[in-house]
């Protein structure tokens, strides 16, 4: 969009409001700067110093608006779609779509009230048609533009691991924050903490393990820890010689990686489109209560752990070169999820943009 001559993009940045105000600050800032980085024109929408808002219709008066999120509350009410009813709204999602809450999913005042919603697969579009209370009238199957540079051959990736040594096994633990019992609970993290710590220690000389929470684990960790034990247990993952604490962007650490074990929720599709290997940390719950159908199928493809001796062993596969699974994954990253001749999702979204305001 920044190339394109009918558009003026403008990444406006409203923090989230319902998890304190030091946490607000802190994400909005991290955010910001690393649009800046990425050389994009962006604005934030609170000042701190002055405690106020930015009114977006006066400021920037735009034309249409894009979400990322589509939860009513998690940014202040000024900036959600229910304000902006007179302008082109568009939702992309800001995960790859696992859960069969299909009502929080699919069918909050956000999924129905933008003008079009841009769809990760057909599976999707059927979940909006079937709960949706609109029907699924505005999705456009594009593709989730998450993945876009996994399929962008020119992107060479940075290398950000701590040992550049190939033969020591590059692995990503990313724990998610719901290990409070509520109406997503994916999380192993209580469990698996410390377990995970002593397999980077004890298999020091072959691999290497990036610890990659989800932002909101550190947030509830220091409510149910304390302040002092969780920034105590983060500080051990940086003081490791073969680990190290990631957060923010992580599509170089995919890239680079050699393998993964997480419990979160967009990553169990996300990460396939690397074509490594990849654990599932499961816990006492049925897959058919938390996921989708194409979840499901995604999970098919995976290893999984019940126990510590499974991750262990999945450890031990990865410095020995075993993936007997390799050719299931790949068949179904390349059969259910890569969008059709390759196409990126955001220029599907963007050639579909120009081809309706053309109409």
């Amino acid at each position: 969009m920044c190339e394109h001559p009918r558009f003026e993009p403008v990444i406006v940045v409203c923090p989230v409001v319902n998890y304190g105000r030091e946490n607000m600050l802190e994400e909005m800032d991290k955010c910001c700067n690393m649009f800046k980085a990425k050389g994009y024109p962006v604005v934030r929408t609170y000042d701190a110093v002055t405690d106020s808002y930015l009114d977006v219709k006066k400021e920037i008066n735009p034309d249409i608006v894009f979400y990322t999120n589509p939860y009513q509350g998690l940014i202040d009410d000024r900036y959600f779609v229910t304000k902006f009813l007179d302008r082109l709204t568009c939702y992309v999602s800001y995960n790859y779509g696992n859960s069969c809450l299909y009502d929080t999913f699919h069918n909050l005042p956000m999924h129905n009230l933008v003008w079009r919603l841009y769809a990760e697969t057909e599976e999707h579009k059927r979940y909006a048609q079937l709960y949706a209370r609109n029907k699924g009238i505005n999705v456009k199957v594009t593709g989730y533009p998450g993945i876009d540079v996994f399929l962008d051959g020119n992107y060479h990736f940075q290398d950000i691991w701590k040992i550049k040594n190939p033969a020591v096994k590059r692995i990503i633990w990313a724990p998610h924050h719901t290990f409070q019992e509520g109406a997503v609970c994916y999380s192993c993290f209580l469990q698996y903490y410390q377990f995970m710590l002593d397999m980077t220690v004890k298999y020091q000389h072959q691999i290497q393990i990036a610890f990659k929470p989800h932002p909101l684990l550190k947030v509830k960790l220091d409510n149910y820890w304390g302040k002092g034990k969780a920034d105590k247990y983060y500080q051990q993952w940086e003081m490791l010689p073969n680990g190290m604490f990631v957060e923010g962007d992580y599509v170089d650490l995919f890239l680079s990686s050699d393998a993964m074990i997480h419990d979160c929720g967009s990553f169990i599709i996300e990460y396939l489109h690397v074509l490594k290997p990849v654990m599932r940390m499961d816990n006492d719950i049925d897959p058919a209560t938390e996921f989708n159908e194409l979840a499901q199928q995604a999970l098919e493809v995976y290893y999984h752990a019940k126990t510590s001796d499974d991750i262990e062993g999945f450890i031990l596969d990865m410095i020995d070169g075993r993936d007997p699974l390799k050719e299931k994954r790949s068949d179904f990253c390349y059969g259910k999820l890569l969008p059709a001749h390759g196409a990126m999702p955001s220029q599907n979204i963007l050639d579909s943009l120009i081809d309706e305001l053309t109409v």
